[in-house]
Protein backbone atom coordinates (compact mmCIF):
# COMPACT_ATOMS: atom_id res chain seq x y z
CA UNK A 1 0.00 0.00 0.00
CA UNK A 2 1.58 3.40 -1.08
CA UNK A 3 1.64 5.21 2.47
CA UNK A 4 2.87 9.02 3.35
CA UNK A 5 6.27 9.79 4.70
CA UNK A 6 8.35 12.81 5.99
CA UNK A 7 8.53 13.83 2.12
CA UNK A 8 4.98 13.41 1.49
CA UNK A 9 2.91 16.01 -0.21
CA UNK A 10 0.70 18.44 1.93
CA UNK A 11 -2.99 18.01 1.37
CA UNK A 12 -5.41 21.19 1.18
CA UNK A 13 -4.42 24.16 -1.16
CA UNK A 14 -2.41 22.72 -3.60
CA UNK A 15 -4.39 20.52 -4.85
CA UNK A 16 -5.78 22.66 -7.48
CA UNK A 17 -2.26 23.98 -8.66
CA UNK A 18 -0.87 20.45 -8.53
CA UNK A 19 -4.11 18.87 -10.44
CA UNK A 20 -3.03 21.42 -13.23
CA UNK A 21 0.57 20.96 -13.29
CA UNK A 22 -0.14 17.58 -13.90
CA UNK A 23 -2.63 17.87 -16.21
CA UNK A 24 -0.51 19.97 -18.68
CA UNK A 25 2.60 17.60 -17.97
CA UNK A 26 0.26 14.91 -19.12
CA UNK A 27 -0.83 16.25 -22.06
CA UNK A 28 2.26 17.26 -22.87
CA UNK A 29 3.86 13.78 -22.73
CA UNK A 30 1.06 11.99 -24.29
CA UNK A 31 1.77 14.29 -27.58
CA UNK A 32 4.96 12.63 -27.03
CA UNK A 33 4.04 8.86 -26.56
CA UNK A 34 1.03 9.29 -28.47
CA UNK A 35 3.58 9.14 -31.92
CA UNK A 36 4.03 5.66 -30.90
CA UNK A 37 0.21 4.47 -31.82
CA UNK A 38 0.65 4.72 -35.52
CA UNK A 39 4.12 2.89 -35.54
CA UNK A 40 2.64 -0.58 -34.85
CA UNK A 41 0.83 -2.29 -37.32
CA UNK A 42 -1.54 -5.65 -37.04
CA UNK A 43 -0.12 -9.21 -36.58
CA UNK A 44 0.23 -10.64 -39.89
CA UNK A 45 -1.93 -13.57 -40.48
CA UNK A 46 -0.10 -16.65 -41.07
CA UNK A 47 -0.25 -17.16 -45.38
CA UNK A 48 -2.10 -20.61 -46.29
CA UNK A 49 0.29 -21.06 -49.21
CA UNK A 50 3.80 -20.11 -50.16
CA UNK A 51 3.47 -17.73 -52.81
CA UNK A 52 6.27 -14.74 -53.45
CA UNK A 53 4.60 -11.61 -53.43
CA UNK A 54 5.84 -8.47 -55.15
CA UNK A 55 6.33 -5.44 -52.82
CA UNK A 56 3.91 -2.70 -53.65
CA UNK A 57 6.44 -0.06 -53.06
CA UNK A 58 10.42 -0.05 -52.77
CA UNK A 59 10.21 0.95 -49.25
CA UNK A 60 7.73 -1.66 -48.55
CA UNK A 61 9.57 -5.43 -48.41
CA UNK A 62 7.47 -8.19 -48.72
CA UNK A 63 6.01 -9.67 -45.39
CA UNK A 64 7.68 -12.40 -44.23
CA UNK A 65 5.77 -16.35 -45.17
CA UNK A 66 5.40 -16.91 -41.17
CA UNK A 67 2.86 -15.38 -39.90
CA UNK A 68 3.88 -12.32 -36.64
CA UNK A 69 3.83 -8.61 -35.43
CA UNK A 70 5.34 -6.11 -38.16
CA UNK A 71 8.54 -3.72 -36.89
CA UNK A 72 7.28 -0.60 -35.78
CA UNK A 73 7.28 1.03 -38.81
CA UNK A 74 7.11 5.46 -40.29
CA UNK A 75 3.38 5.65 -41.15
CA UNK A 76 4.18 7.81 -44.61
CA UNK A 77 7.21 5.75 -46.05
CA UNK A 78 6.98 2.00 -44.48
CA UNK A 79 10.88 2.33 -43.55
CA UNK A 80 11.47 0.36 -40.34
CA UNK A 81 12.70 2.26 -36.95
CA UNK A 82 14.13 -0.19 -34.32
CA UNK A 83 12.16 0.89 -31.25
CA UNK A 84 14.16 2.55 -28.99
CA UNK A 85 16.43 3.34 -31.06
CA UNK A 86 14.33 5.53 -33.25
CA UNK A 87 13.10 8.08 -30.61
CA UNK A 88 16.59 9.88 -30.19
CA UNK A 89 15.24 10.76 -34.13
CA UNK A 90 12.07 12.17 -32.88
CA UNK A 91 13.17 13.71 -29.94
CA UNK A 92 16.43 15.11 -31.52
CA UNK A 93 17.78 18.61 -31.82
CA UNK A 94 15.97 19.12 -35.38
CA UNK A 95 12.60 19.40 -33.67
CA UNK A 96 11.32 16.57 -31.27
CA UNK A 97 8.49 18.71 -30.60
CA UNK A 98 7.57 18.07 -34.85
CA UNK A 99 8.35 14.05 -34.19
CA UNK A 100 10.13 13.82 -37.69
CA UNK A 101 10.74 10.44 -39.28
CA UNK A 102 14.57 10.06 -39.23
CA UNK A 103 13.79 8.71 -43.31
CA UNK A 104 11.53 10.62 -45.01
CA UNK A 105 11.18 13.42 -42.61
CA UNK A 106 7.41 13.58 -42.60
CA UNK A 107 5.67 14.58 -39.30
CA UNK A 108 4.56 11.20 -37.13
CA UNK A 109 1.26 12.31 -35.98
CA UNK A 110 0.75 11.28 -32.48
CA UNK A 111 -2.90 9.85 -31.70
CA UNK A 112 -5.36 12.41 -30.50
CA UNK A 113 -6.91 10.13 -27.69
CA UNK A 114 -3.33 9.67 -25.83
CA UNK A 115 -2.70 13.29 -24.89
CA UNK A 116 -6.22 13.49 -23.68
CA UNK A 117 -6.34 10.51 -21.68
CA UNK A 118 -2.83 11.28 -20.56
CA UNK A 119 -3.45 14.65 -19.18
CA UNK A 120 -6.32 13.59 -17.45
CA UNK A 121 -5.52 10.76 -15.60
CA UNK A 122 -1.82 12.62 -14.71
CA UNK A 123 -4.40 15.39 -13.05
CA UNK A 124 -6.37 12.66 -11.07
CA UNK A 125 -2.82 10.84 -10.07
CA UNK A 126 -1.76 14.41 -9.22
CA UNK A 127 -4.99 15.06 -7.19
CA UNK A 128 -5.24 11.08 -5.40
CA UNK A 129 -1.02 11.76 -4.43
CA UNK A 130 -2.04 15.14 -2.42
CA UNK A 131 -5.34 13.78 -0.62
CA UNK A 132 -3.71 10.74 0.28
CA UNK A 133 -0.15 12.29 1.53
CA UNK A 134 2.11 9.82 -1.26
CA UNK A 135 5.58 9.44 -0.54
CA UNK A 136 7.62 11.83 -3.35
CA UNK A 137 9.39 8.16 -4.22
CA UNK A 138 5.76 6.67 -5.17
CA UNK A 139 4.91 8.80 -7.46
CA UNK A 140 6.91 8.82 -10.59
CA UNK A 141 6.24 4.76 -10.16
CA UNK A 142 2.45 5.78 -10.69
CA UNK A 143 2.91 8.39 -13.42
CA UNK A 144 5.24 5.69 -15.12
CA UNK A 145 2.45 3.19 -15.27
CA UNK A 146 0.13 6.15 -16.77
CA UNK A 147 2.42 7.25 -19.49
CA UNK A 148 3.14 3.85 -21.09
CA UNK A 149 -0.39 2.38 -20.15
CA UNK A 150 -2.44 4.48 -22.10
CA UNK A 151 -0.57 4.34 -25.88
CA UNK A 152 -0.48 0.57 -25.16
CA UNK A 153 -3.81 0.99 -24.51
CA UNK A 154 -4.58 2.52 -27.91
CA UNK A 155 -2.66 0.25 -29.40
CA UNK A 156 -4.07 -2.68 -28.42
CA UNK A 157 -7.78 -1.09 -29.18
CA UNK A 158 -6.72 -0.56 -32.31
CA UNK A 159 -5.06 -3.40 -33.85
CA UNK A 160 -5.38 -5.99 -31.10
CA UNK A 161 -1.82 -6.08 -30.08
CA UNK A 162 0.65 -5.26 -27.02
CA UNK A 163 3.87 -4.30 -29.09
CA UNK A 164 7.09 -6.17 -26.94
CA UNK A 165 9.12 -3.37 -27.50
CA UNK A 166 6.76 -0.79 -25.75
CA UNK A 167 6.14 -3.77 -22.99
CA UNK A 168 9.76 -4.64 -22.61
CA UNK A 169 10.61 -0.84 -22.30
CA UNK A 170 7.83 -0.73 -19.41
CA UNK A 171 9.15 -3.22 -17.49
CA UNK A 172 12.66 -2.20 -17.11
CA UNK A 173 11.65 1.68 -16.09
CA UNK A 174 9.24 -0.04 -13.58
CA UNK A 175 11.48 -1.93 -12.32
CA UNK A 176 13.12 0.93 -11.43
CA UNK A 177 11.43 3.40 -10.25
CA UNK A 178 9.64 0.68 -8.25
CA UNK A 179 12.87 -0.34 -6.48
CA UNK A 180 13.56 3.38 -5.72
CA UNK A 181 10.09 3.54 -4.19
CA UNK A 182 10.53 0.02 -2.10
CA UNK A 183 14.17 1.03 -0.53
CA UNK A 184 13.43 4.52 0.38
CA UNK A 185 14.22 4.32 3.93
CA UNK A 186 11.07 5.43 5.81
CA UNK A 187 7.94 2.93 5.72
CA UNK A 188 7.77 -0.67 5.45
CA UNK A 189 8.79 -0.46 1.26
CA UNK A 190 10.45 -4.14 1.61
CA UNK A 191 7.74 -5.88 2.39
CA UNK A 192 5.43 -4.43 -0.87
CA UNK A 193 8.54 -5.32 -2.40
CA UNK A 194 8.03 -8.29 -2.03
CA UNK A 195 4.50 -8.67 -2.14
CA UNK A 196 4.95 -7.27 -5.77
CA UNK A 197 7.08 -9.46 -7.02
CA UNK A 198 4.98 -12.31 -5.60
CA UNK A 199 2.18 -11.03 -7.27
CA UNK A 200 4.01 -10.35 -10.50
CA UNK A 201 4.76 -13.94 -10.56
CA UNK A 202 1.45 -15.54 -9.57
CA UNK A 203 -0.29 -13.31 -12.23
CA UNK A 204 1.91 -13.95 -14.89
CA UNK A 205 1.68 -18.12 -14.04
CA UNK A 206 -2.37 -17.78 -14.09
CA UNK A 207 -2.47 -15.61 -17.49
CA UNK A 208 -0.21 -18.27 -18.83
CA UNK A 209 -2.31 -21.22 -17.51
CA UNK A 210 -5.43 -19.44 -18.98
CA UNK A 211 -3.66 -18.95 -22.60
CA UNK A 212 -2.91 -22.59 -22.14
CA UNK A 213 -6.06 -23.79 -21.90
CA UNK A 214 -7.50 -21.29 -24.23
CA UNK A 215 -5.24 -20.00 -26.53
CA UNK A 216 -8.16 -18.55 -29.15
CA UNK A 217 -9.49 -16.65 -26.10
CA UNK A 218 -6.33 -14.94 -24.63
CA UNK A 219 -3.39 -13.06 -26.60
CA UNK A 220 0.11 -14.12 -25.47
CA UNK A 221 0.97 -10.39 -25.48
CA UNK A 222 -1.98 -10.47 -22.35
CA UNK A 223 -0.05 -12.97 -20.87
CA UNK A 224 3.79 -10.79 -20.98
CA UNK A 225 1.84 -7.78 -20.03
CA UNK A 226 0.32 -9.68 -16.72
CA UNK A 227 2.91 -9.70 -14.86
CA UNK A 228 3.85 -5.67 -14.87
CA UNK A 229 0.31 -5.14 -13.80
CA UNK A 230 0.55 -7.78 -11.28
CA UNK A 231 3.75 -5.65 -9.99
CA UNK A 232 2.25 -2.49 -9.61
CA UNK A 233 -0.95 -4.16 -8.27
CA UNK A 234 0.84 -6.32 -5.57
CA UNK A 235 3.11 -3.26 -4.78
CA UNK A 236 0.17 -1.06 -3.44
CA UNK A 237 -2.30 -3.39 -2.47
CA UNK A 238 -0.62 -6.81 -1.75
CA UNK A 239 -1.04 -10.27 -3.70
CA UNK A 240 -5.07 -10.55 -2.34
CA UNK A 241 -4.53 -6.43 -4.56
CA UNK A 242 -3.65 -8.53 -7.43
CA UNK A 243 -6.05 -11.29 -7.74
CA UNK A 244 -8.62 -9.08 -7.11
CA UNK A 245 -7.41 -6.78 -9.61
CA UNK A 246 -6.82 -9.33 -12.20
CA UNK A 247 -10.60 -10.95 -11.61
CA UNK A 248 -12.31 -7.28 -12.09
CA UNK A 249 -10.14 -7.06 -15.58
CA UNK A 250 -12.00 -10.07 -16.59
CA UNK A 251 -15.07 -9.15 -15.44
CA UNK A 252 -15.09 -5.66 -17.15
CA UNK A 253 -14.41 -7.30 -20.24
CA UNK A 254 -16.99 -9.82 -19.79
CA UNK A 255 -19.24 -7.19 -19.17
CA UNK A 256 -18.74 -4.71 -22.00
CA UNK A 257 -18.03 -7.72 -24.41
CA UNK A 258 -21.68 -8.55 -23.44
CA UNK A 259 -23.01 -5.41 -23.97
CA UNK A 260 -21.66 -5.22 -27.75
CA UNK A 261 -22.34 -7.93 -28.39
CA UNK A 262 -26.24 -7.21 -27.29
CA UNK A 263 -25.79 -3.99 -29.43
CA UNK A 264 -24.61 -6.01 -32.62
CA UNK A 265 -20.90 -4.09 -32.51
CA UNK A 266 -18.97 -6.97 -32.02
CA UNK A 267 -20.15 -10.42 -33.51
CA UNK A 268 -18.49 -13.60 -31.09
CA UNK A 269 -15.78 -14.34 -33.73
CA UNK A 270 -14.37 -10.91 -33.40
CA UNK A 271 -11.41 -10.52 -31.21
CA UNK A 272 -11.94 -8.28 -28.47
CA UNK A 273 -8.75 -6.35 -26.33
CA UNK A 274 -8.24 -7.43 -22.53
CA UNK A 275 -4.65 -5.34 -22.26
CA UNK A 276 -7.24 -1.91 -21.36
CA UNK A 277 -9.14 -3.28 -19.26
CA UNK A 278 -5.90 -5.13 -16.99
CA UNK A 279 -4.45 -1.59 -17.34
CA UNK A 280 -7.73 0.26 -15.37
CA UNK A 281 -8.21 -2.32 -13.25
CA UNK A 282 -4.48 -1.96 -11.93
CA UNK A 283 -4.55 1.65 -12.19
CA UNK A 284 -7.89 1.62 -9.70
CA UNK A 285 -5.98 -0.79 -7.21
CA UNK A 286 -3.17 1.54 -6.99
CA UNK A 287 -5.19 4.81 -6.71
CA UNK A 288 -7.20 2.81 -3.82
CA UNK A 289 -4.20 1.16 -2.13
CA UNK A 290 -5.94 -1.50 -1.20
CA UNK A 291 -7.91 -4.27 -2.85
CA UNK A 292 -10.99 -3.80 -4.75
CA UNK A 293 -13.47 -5.44 -2.49
CA UNK A 294 -16.58 -4.65 -1.29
Amino acid sequence: MLTPSELALVPGTVTAPVVLVFGVLGVLLGRVCGRLVPLFGPVRPTPATHVDRVPSTPSDPPAPEDGGPPPPRCPHCRSDLPFPAFLPALTGPVAWWNGACPDCRATIPAHPAVPAVTGLLFAITGAVAVQQQWALTDLPAVLWLVAFGVPLSVVDLRVMRLPDPVVGTAYLVAGVLLAAAVLRPAGDGLQHGAEALVSMVLITVLYWLLWRVQPSGLGFGDVKLAGITGLYAGWAAGVVGALVAAFWAFAAFSLVGMVLLALRRLTRRQPFPLGPFMLGSTLLTVFAGAPLLP
